[in-house]
């Protein structure tokens, strides 16, 4: 479902013993691509393609190896365990949490950080406990220390039976979206305000292995690690669901967390996968 959680405990344990940053020489520089026919974009599909991708390896790539948001200024990444800031080349360190899960949560079992979400200075990061997935809880933290605020949610485990993947802030409507991660049917609605349950919107057709998700242009975009690593589009509005791109990515690859930012290279779209090695991370760029 996600990279093993041995690996978060290692680059923890790395990141909290060590001052140094990798970040500047493991990264590869950003590779332009031409993917063309690589993609088996089905009739409903929407224009979507990658124009380039960065690749991340071994610590660097743990430490991107979950998910991803930004506020426009930088990007933030998760691993199992941490948070991790850089600038927008992807690369220079700046703010690091190795171990940012807060202890009343480790205490519940809390071991597992999903793809997160950016509102207004605050990040809005998932927390699960491991195989029981009896304590599944949004955390927020502070966007530019990526330190713990003292507030966080308990979610509704009737809703959440496999954990919190993933969450997904909606600033327009005020709401914030989630899923159950095995062939989710409905998409949870809460306040953005307080975080109640406003509503459950039932979907068109289940999405499954959901890794991640962002809004964009009043969608939400959701990441999912099928076998064709599918690109959903929902309407949280109706629940209508489609398939915006089928990624067809290397066998062995799992779909990460996903961001919206537009850049230079004509991207919208940004998505983590981590590699069939199991030793790197690609943050792929996709414009429509």
């Amino acid at each position: 479902m996600k990279v093993a959680r041995f690996w978060g405990l290692v680059v923890a344990g790395v990141m909290v013993s060590s001052s140094v940053s990798m970040s500047s020489v493991l990264a590869d520089p950003v590779e332009t691509e031409n993917p063309g026919s690589d993609f088996a974009i089905t009739a409903a599909a929407e224009p979507w393609h990658e124009v380039s991708k960065q690749t991340f390896w071994l610590l660097d790539a743990l430490e991107r190896g979950q998910g991803v948001t930004t506020d426009g200024n930088a990007w933030i990444f998760s691993s199992p365990y941490g948070l991790l800031r850089t600038a927008l080349d992807g690369k220079t360190v700046i703010a690091r949490n190795p171990l940012a899960i807060p202890p009343h949560l480790s205490a519940l079992g809390g071991d597992h950080i999903g793809d997160i979400s950016y509102y207004n200075g605050t990040l809005y990061v998932p927390i699960e406990d491991g195989k029981k997935y009896e304590h599944p809880y949004i955390a927020l933290f502070d966007a530019n220390t990526l330190q713990y605020t003292g507030t966080s949610y308990a979610l509704p485990l009737d809703l959440h039976p496999g954990g919190v993947p993933w969450v997904a802030v909606d600033a327009a409507r005020g709401q914030v979206y989630t899923a159950k991660w095995n062939n989710a049917d409905v998409l949870n609605v809460f306040s953005l305000d307080d975080m109640h349950l406003i509503k459950t919107v039932p979907l068109s057709q289940s999405i499954d292995r959901v890794q991640g998700a962002a809004m964009y242009n009043g969608s939400l975009y959701a990441s999912s690690d099928n076998t064709t690593q599918t690109l959903y589009r929902v309407d949280v509005d109706n629940g209508n669901v489609s398939v915006a791109l089928d990624r067809n990515l290397p066998s062995g690859t799992e779909a990460q967390g996903i961001a919206v930012l537009p850049t230079a290279d004509g991207a919208q779209l940004h998505i983590l996968d981590v590699g069939s090695n199991r030793v790197t991370v690609n943050f792929r760029h996709y414009s429509f």
